[in-house]
């Protein structure tokens, strides 16, 4: 369980100079690797499955009260693929690529529990064309939830998970989203918890590191309680801490605003609409014209 008697980190190397150096000191203070680059970590979130050619920067990882933690910011391409088996058991897989170069922050923390796919889209950091989740989720997965959440996160989770979505998601839980990470997306994805910002994490800033200090505490304690006593009724044995295929990880859509409707496309839709609208109307002057002139 997560410790609430001195949830800070220790701040006072970050005033040190040059940069480096502070933010090394800083990692040493508090137990923590501290790398300037690094190849991407093998986790499940989409931010490590849907971006390519991504490469890892300011990461700072370790342990925390004995509990994974894992910071840092994740540049990469947007596009990924996802392969299903179907009732026939046939295996379809299906990808998407773009040319949208994407950087985001990331927290993890791991949790007790395996759960089943959830994701939290928070409506405040979306893009000018959609999510900035670089992972095209199928609507048709998505649950409504009670009050002004729905303002605030669009919530995802498999089809037929909608009652373990809901035990997870209580509503103390769900304020605690709104007022400490309302502007970051989350996602859970088997026993990781992430939060993700649309911007790099600035890791030399002392506020940074309070403000995640606190999410750690308040809120990963929270989800930590929440979700200690979740099993999956479908698959054999609570001992055995596995989540059914079918909740395992969201259905992906691969049509996706954010993938699709960049600036330069949407630029060509109005030319090529303006082309055809102008076409038929100087189609349609030469008949006038051809019905007066003899």
């Amino acid at each position: 369980m997560y410790s609430h008697a001195d949830p800070q980190f220790d701040v006072a190397p970050l005033g040190d100079s040059p940069r480096g150096d502070a933010l090394q000191a800083f990692a040493e203070a508090n137990a923590l690797l501290y790398e300037p680059s690094a190849a991407v970590p093998p986790y499940g979130g989409a931010l490590f499955e849907y971006l390519e050619n991504a490469s890892v920067s300011d990461r700072f990882s370790g342990t925390v009260d004995g509990r994974l933690f894992d910071v840092g910011t994740v540049t990469g391409t947007v596009g990924g693929s996802q392969s299903r088996m179907t009732s026939g058991g046939v295996q379809i897989t299906t990808s998407y690529t773009s040319t949208r170069r994407a950087t985001h922050g990331y927290l993890v923390i791991r949790l007790d529990r395996a759960l089943p796919h959830i994701v939290l889209d928070a409506t405040q950091n979306d893009r000018t064309f959609g999510s900035s989740i670089p992972m095209p989720i199928a609507r048709d997965q998505r649950l409504s939830l009670e009050g002004d959440f729905d303002s605030h996160f669009h919530l995802y989770c498999p089809t037929g998970y909608e009652r373990d979505a809901l035990y997870v998601m209580t509503p103390d839980l769900m304020a605690l989203l709104i007022d400490d990470a309302g502007d970051l997306d989350a996602e859970i994805v088997d026993d990781h918890f992430y939060l993700y910002s649309n911007e790099p994490f600035d890791v030399a800033d002392p506020a940074l590191w309070q403000r995640l200090a606190s999410i750690r505490a308040v809120l990963g304690a929270k989800a930590l309680s929440q979700t200690e006593n979740y099993s999956d009724d479908r698959v054999a044995g609570r001992a055995a801490n596995v989540v059914g295929d079918d909740g395992r990880r969201l259905r992906q859509a691969f049509i996706s605003t954010k993938s699709r409707m960049t600036p330069r496309r949407l630029l060509l839709i109005i030319g090529g609409a303006f082309v055809v609208i102008f076409g038929v109307v100087i189609t349609g002057f030469v008949l006038i014209l051809s019905a007066i002139v003899p």
